[in-house]
């Protein structure tokens, strides 16, 4: 399975404007934050409160975040997983019924399957 980090920014000031968004190649890790921002130009710079912000390549103060896909973590594939067996099981009775199905009409005529069909209706 490919590896993949969804990300996106938000301007520093007000977490409430996403600036962009996107996919960059790695997991979760700093070697993957730091490829990102060197790739993506980002710098740092020391607020007057000796807090470091992000710059994005046009100057502006913003927030970086990555997000996780569910599919990738441990708990995201056991519910995957739970979800493909009871889908399978859904399946399996649907397949169940219409062999049933089949089975019933295949031991009729025509005329019985219409006659059947049209009285409950």
């Amino acid at each position: 399975m490919k590896k993949s980090i969804g990300y996106h920014t938000r301007l520093h000031t007000n977490n409430n404007v996403k600036i962009v968004g996107g996919t960059f190649g790695g997991d979760i890790s700093l070697e993957t934050a730091n490829r990102l921002l060197s790739a993506h130009g980002y710098t740092v710079i020391i607020k007057p409160s000796g807090n470091p912000v992000f710059l994005d390549k046009e100057g502006r103060e913003v927030s970086l975040y990555f997000t996780i896909d569910p599919a990738l973590t441990e708990i995201g594939r056991k519910a995957i997983e739970e979800n493909n067996r009871k889908q399978a099981a859904l399946r399996r009775i649907e397949e169940e019924k219409e062999e049933e199905i089949y089975n019933i009409l295949s031991s009729m005529s025509n005329d019985e399957i219409l006659k059947l069909l049209r009285s409950k209706g």
